[in-house]
């Protein structure tokens, strides 16, 4: 069985991309999907401490976790790459206008697969000829919570579990 590689991206890959890549992994394995993030920043960070707590309620460790900056090479490995702004789909159409056709922010994607089952290279299809314009001044965000507070932090675990699970259930 082929497995299917799906990318989580966020600004620096210390809060929202890597809550969302390890929920996956926790909910879903990785037996159909391999799970990863990266950021746009620099590489080598750990999560907050604020973030490991919520998270280590909800047993889940990301302790090991180190950010990845998004490179060319991490998106050509992933087959869909799903963001938490509607501002990092705009950076990928302009730095990597090639993997824009299977990028799209985590909450659209939940919101078109919410009651779903469709294959990743369909879904992939689907979204293919939208207009990177679309999405200036859309706001298809995942709230940042990063040093605003342990219920920001929680609020935003809360938000990526329902969206991750809905994207993943219907993709499967």
């Amino acid at each position: 069985m082929t497995k299917h590689n799906i990318l989580f991206v966020c600004t620096a890959n210390i809060c929202r991309s890597p809550t969302a890549e390890y929920i996956a992994r926790d909910r879903f394995g990785q037996d159909h999907f391999r799970f990863a993030s990266a950021g746009f920043m620099r590489s080598d960070q750990t999560c907050p401490s604020d973030l490991t707590k919520v998270l280590d309620k909800r047993g889940i460790d990301v302790s090991p976790h180190r950010s990845h900056k998004l490179t060319q090479a991490i998106l050509d490995a992933s087959d869909l790459v799903l963001t938490m702004e509607s501002q990092h789909i705009q950076n990928i159409a302009i730095d990597f206008p090639d993997s824009f056709p299977k990028s799209l922010p985590l909450v659209e994607a939940a919101e078109r697969l919410v009651g779903r089952r469709v294959s990743i290279a369909d879904f992939v299809a689907e979204i293919q000829s939208r207009d990177p314009m679309a999405y200036l001044g859309r706001d298809w965000d995942v709230d940042d919570p990063y040093k605003r507070g342990t219920r920001r932090y929680r609020k935003a675990v809360a938000q990526i579990e329902g969206l991750v699970e809905t994207v993943v259930e219907a993709l499967q």
